[in-house]
């Protein structure tokens, strides 16, 4: 009904306009013929200067208004401006020299950045191919065209702005942010709006965004070092990190193809820190990606040297410049970028081998000879894999696996003397491990068979038939061990003053030594004396008894 101005203090009415119901408030949103002709007035050169910016301040007011409506009004009040072409006069508006002008465009183009970024997207993207296709009839006929993408402006305008603050720039660096943002791109099944729009912004749009970057870099530090470009230079670097970050391989081939990573390292010389920073940023940001491609185009150009120079430039402060030196490094030694850290330290130990306030360095030496000693031994690795497998405790349910299994093996299957053995342990392989251990194992081996054999002689050579069935484990051979000492005292097993001869004077009574088990198969009895280390041994005998004689000793063990 009206426009009401009130004051922030008390909420007074300061202004108050009646609305007609004839005036253009009510009816231009439906009004196609009213918005053809403020488009037509927009873009017409014979237009008065002081008319156009009256046309175009109300156009951003319309716009900034239509902030208040329903989502559902809102929409058709865009999808109106769009079909009525308001993309193309603000193109020719942002051509225009009159800053203000240009200004009240910007902030229209934000209105509808915000409100849907594919619409501008689908526009920038149509309006190059007809370029294009008008270019290759200009060129069959020798004509040069200069036509100027929307998007292209919009970059100029960034790069151009005369505020010392860069105001205007800063806006307009968010508003590409936004378009060249992936999270916000639409896919279909016929068409995916990232491919398309990106490939086009890398081919059409990229080369006018670092222009001044390329610019500013030619040589071993930054032509212009003054604070307005040093910002600008920071604005640009700002975007080209979101791309490494939100983009795959279109940036990437556009770095390596255009060298920009080095052009970008020069700013690490500027005298404003942000900058350098930014710089700094824009490395660490890629080296994150943890991606060989890029790791070996920063050692084929030797791209370590302008961080490490400012690194001992900056001496010893204690700054934001040496931390975020020192994080990036510390960063190559927690996630072993193998490749890089052996090219720093091939070329950079002598230059950083004195810093010793923080172990990173002195940490990327060390992961460095380790990888070395790796790479010289190649058993190492399984090695040690074998070691912290064994760290941890096996799964019971592995165990219990393997004793049934054990249980369920027939006795027959065992030759003489074989030892028993896990079926775990037999699948181990002798050649993961390495060659001081390998060595040292043997020795164990062959002592425990040359101590076997020994037994082996002593208990055959007495009392046991050659018949006999005995089977040795690593629980049994201290049994076996103290029963051989006793065969060393006077007298053979069986002569009359032997210790072990039934009968004897000096025969042992029952109470001090006991009966394992008699095992009979076959006809073969075997008889094995187990010392008397415990009495309540005797309770476990009864249910052992039913068991093999050898799967017993494996059992006791």
């Amino acid at each position: 009904m009206s426009l009401l101005v009130r004051a922030e203090s008390d909420g007074s009415l300061l202004l108050e306009s009646k609305i007609n119901p004839n005036t253009a408030y009510q009816k231009q949103q439906e009004d196609e013929k009213f918005l053809t002709d403020l488009f037509a007035q927009l873009t017409d050169e014979a237009t008065d200067e002081e008319k156009r910016q009256e046309l175009v301040n109300f156009l951003k007011e319309f716009c900034a208004f239509s902030q208040t409506l329903q989502p559902q009004n809102r929409d058709a009040f865009f999808k109106t401006l769009s079909n009525m072409g308001i993309l193309p006069a603000l193109e020719v508006i942002l051509g225009m020299d009159d800053t203000q002008v240009r200004s009240a465009a910007t902030d229209i183009f934000s209105y509808l950045v915000e409100y849907n970024p594919s619409m501008v997207r689908e526009f920038v993207m149509q309006e190059a191919q007809q370029n294009d296709d008008v270019s290759k009839k200009l060129t069959e006929q020798k004509i040069t065209s200069k036509d100027i993408l929307l998007i292209n402006l919009i970059i100029e305008h960034m790069i151009c702005d005369t505020d010392p603050e860069l105001g205007g720039a800063v806006q307009l660096m968010g508003l590409l942010r936004t378009l060249v943002d992936p999270e916000n791109m639409l896919a279909t099944a016929n068409k995916t709006e990232k491919t398309e729009f990106l490939g086009f912004f890398y081919k059409h749009c990229m080369h006018v965004l670092t222009a001044p970057l390329l610019a500013n870099t030619t040589e071993d530090k930054p032509s212009k070092d003054d604070f307005q470009t040093a910002q600008l230079l920071a604005l640009v670097l700002e975007l080209l990190t979101f791309c490494v970050e939100h983009h795959t391989y279109h940036i990437k081939n556009y770095i390596i193809n255009k060298d920009i990573l080095r052009r970008v390292l020069v700013l690490m010389a500027s005298k404003h820190a942000f900058l350098a920073l930014c710089a700094l940023r824009f490395k660490r940001k890629i080296i994150g990606l943890k991606d060989e491609f890029y790791n070996r185009y920063i050692m084929k150009s030797f791209l370590f040297e302008p961080v490490v120079k400012a690194f001992l430039n900056n001496g010893s402060r204690y700054n934001l410049m040496n931390s975020a030196i020192i994080e990036m490094f510390e960063f190559i030694r927690v996630e072993d970028i193998k490749s890089l850290t052996a090219h720093v330290i091939e070329n950079y130990w002598k230059a950083l081998e004195d810093v010793d306030y923080v172990q990173t360095f002195k940490g990327l030496k060390l992961r460095f000879e380790q990888q070395r000693e790796r790479q010289d031994n190649p058993k190492l690795d399984s090695m040690r894999s074998i070691l912290r497998n064994h760290r941890y405790r096996r799964d019971a349910r592995t165990l219990e696996d393997e004793e049934e299994m054990w249980f369920n093996t027939d006795e027959d299957d065992m030759e003489d003397g074989e030892a028993v053995v896990s079926p775990s342990d037999k699948t181990k392989n002798d050649d993961d491990i390495m060659d001081p251990i390998s060595k040292f194992m043997e020795r164990k081996k062959l002592k425990e068979s040359e101590e076997k054999e020994v037994l082996l002689k002593t208990n055959l050579s007495g009392r046991q038939s050659p018949s006999f069935k005995l089977s040795l484990s690593s629980g049994t051979k201290t049994n076996l061990t103290s029963q051989s000492s006793t065969t060393n005292l006077p007298g053979s097993p069986g002569s009359p003053g032997s210790p072990g001869s039934p009968g004897s004077p000096g025969s042992v009574p029952k109470n001090t030594s006991q009966t394992a088990a008699i095992t009979t198969k076959g006809g073969l009895v075997g008889l094995v004396d187990y010392p008397d280390d415990d009495e309540d041994d005797d309770e476990d005998e009864d249910k052992e008894d039913t068991l093999p004689l050898s799967k017993k000793a494996k059992f006791d063990s």
